[in-house]
């Protein structure tokens, strides 16, 4: 499913990563572990496409996505997740959480999508016309 061999990155003249492997199949979780300034968040940002690699290869789904325009990878299927409350704090619940349904493939099955996400989150349900 994914696959990332051999990836390089860098900011500049100064190496952030080298030589990283990770193959991840459908169904597995991987989590990075690391001290500040390890290069974890680089290289998730390489995977989504928010950052170049400067060598190795990045597959995802059988495809060579290590050269891919970056706002290729969301329509490829991969998306990042921010932790906290990274919201648009200005939009309703419902407009926040239909954001991800823009791609034409996502907003054919938007409502859908959604009532499955306000069944998970019965509080959301409540208050998803609230900003």
């Amino acid at each position: 499913m994914l696959e990332v061999g051999h990836l390089q990155a860098a900011y500049g003249a100064a190496p952030a990563l080298w030589d990283v492997s990770i193959d991840v199949q459908a169904g597995e979780l991987v989590c990075v572990v690391g001290p500040n300034g390890a290069g974890k968040s680089t290289l998730i940002n390489v995977i989504a496409g928010l950052h170049r690699a400067r060598g190795g290869r990045l597959g995802f789904e059988g495809q060579d996505i290590t050269r891919l325009a970056s706002h290729r990878f969301c329509a490829a299927g991969i998306a990042i997740v921010p932790e906290g409350r990274r919201l648009f704090t200005g939009m309703s619940v419902q407009d926040n959480l239909e954001l991800g349904s823009y791609l034409p493939a996502a907003k054919a099955h938007r409502a859908a999508s959604l009532e499955q996400v306000l069944a998970l989150f019965p509080d959301a349900r409540n208050r998803r016309h609230h900003g």
